[in-house]
């Protein structure tokens, strides 16, 4: 009875890890970072500075690419009551992107550097010891250098959770999100959990900045108080405007894949964290659209290894 007890301990949380995986399907950098337990009844602030190398993969159709992604944020969140929280969540993300051979697009370069800038306003209210709810309106500009026109690059759309206390120990909940980005609206589904298994291990939703992006699971082992392993994953989608003068004149990129990833961090001080990633990019595809989304060329891409590096410092 105790044998089949332990396995069950073993088994169900890689299960839960599966299928939450499956329905934790955040765009990138959606913003949505509740304040930790601790933080509660004072202002936070927190930057954070995150270089990304996605080595070189190669096309289904001949050629390859790599790209480098720098990652700046800036979360702000303060007590408005006793059961309010609101913040400002600023980003930035540049994406140097390298081709080589390419034939799926017209046998010329599809785009290279993106820019992403974002602006969220995050706020969570306490109706219960036990129920929360969470909702976080955001906008972004998205393009290639030199888009000619600013609004074409524009996005917008929010995030909104319901999460249950299970115990103190456990919180689960759901979610939908709704986001508009040139040309195209999506929504989706997701779960929330942050379960302590143990005293040592938790499966969570990250929401520090890895290959993966904000969200999607993750499963992590704290081996001291300064140091700490994990793995996890999401799916990652990336829609951005292109401009004026390549193969597509104020087209539409698009990048979609899978990302696992390990994670090592340690703990240099109570609020700065360092975090060392590596993973792959998993089932990915890119595409290429008209001005008005209309596709004019795709390719899949192999797996491509990655390696980041995340410093956070949280006041």
């Amino acid at each position: 009875m105790q044998s089949n007890f332990l396995s069950m301990r073993v088994l169900f949380p890689a299960i839960l890890l599966f299928a939450a995986l499956l329905l934790t399907t955040f765009p990138t950098g959606v913003q949505a970072q509740p304040a930790r337990s601790r933080d509660t009844d004072r202002t936070v602030y927190s930057f954070s500075f995150s270089p990304i190398n996605q080595f070189e993969s190669d096309f289904g159709q001949g050629g390859s690419f790599s790209v480098q992604r720098y990652g700046f944020k800036f979360d702000t969140s303060t007590p408005v009551t006793n059961s309010l929280r609101a913040g400002i969540s600023l980003g930035y993300e540049f994406e140097k992107f390298h081709f080589s051979g390419t034939t799926a697009f017209a046998g010329v370069d599809p785009w290279s550097d993106i820019h992403r800038f974002s602006a969220g306003l995050p706020v969570s209210y306490r109706m219960t010891d036990d129920w929360s709810l969470f909702t976080a309106p955001q906008v972004e500009w998205y393009g290639e250098s030199g888009v000619a026109t600013g609004k074409d690059a524009l996005g917008y759309g929010a995030i909104f959770a319901v999460s249950y206390r299970v115990s103190p120990g456990f919180t689960m909940g759901a979610g939908a999100g709704v986001f508009s980005r040139m040309a195209e609206t999506k929504s989706f589904p997701y779960i929330i959990i942050d379960w302590k298994i143990t005293e040592e291990l938790r499966l969570n939703n990250p929401f520090r900045t890895s290959p993966a992006g904000p969200a999607g699971l993750e499963l992590s082992y704290r081996i001291s108080d300064r140091w700490e392993i994990a793995a996890g994953g999401a799916y990652r989608s990336l829609r951005f405007r292109l401009d004026d003068r390549g193969v597509a004149p104020n087209g539409i990129g698009e990048m979609d894949s899978t990302v696992g990833y390990a994670r090592l961090t340690y703990r240099m001080g109570r609020d700065f964290n360092l975090d060392l990633y590596g993973g792959a990019s998993f089932n990915g595809k890119m595409r290429i659209a008209d001005s008005n989304g209309n596709e004019l060329g795709s390719d899949d891409f192999k797996t491509a290894p990655m390696m980041a590096l995340s410093l956070t410092l949280q006041l």
